[in-house]
């Protein structure tokens, strides 16, 4: 199978724990098939680079499949975000966090967790991401 080796860009936005963990399976693919990938979260879903800070939100589309998901986490089908963040990491991921979003809720950036590489803003993540895929999530 031949893949392209253009890089991907995801904005996360959505706080919405399925939406982050299916946006991390996305990035896990993309590394594993050899892109690059870059991750710049902002609003809702920054709350999950938070250190000690466990979120398990859904959006009401979510809510009405919580108990499926709930029992798969217990049973240890589904990672935490915290595990797949680190396998991300591992596998050569860069992490952006969006400074207004950091503004706005009030989020300084020693409260952040060690794999977000930098914080800016949408416009200089856009330019560095160049020609990259973009998926908002």
């Amino acid at each position: 199978m031949e893949t392209d080796k253009k890089g991907l860009a995801i904005i996360f936005h959505s706080g919405s724990y399925d939406r982050i963990y299916h946006g991390f399976s996305i990035v896990l693919v993309a590394l594993a098939l050899g892109r690059e990938v870059r991750c710049f979260f902002t609003y809702w879903a920054l709350e999950y680079l938070i250190k000690g800070k466990s979120v398990f939100q859904l959006n009401e589309e979510g809510q009405t499949h919580r108990k499926l998901l709930e029992a798969h986490m217990r049973k240890g089908h589904i990672q935490e975000i915290s595990e797949l963040l680190t396998q991300s990491k591992a596998m050569g991921a860069k992490f952006y966090v969006c400074t207004n979003s950091m503004g706005l809720l009030n989020i300084s950036r020693d409260e952040l967790v060690n794999e977000v590489d930098k914080s800016m803003g949408l416009t200089t993540f856009l330019a560095e991401t160049g020609q990259d895929q973009i998926l908002f999530i």
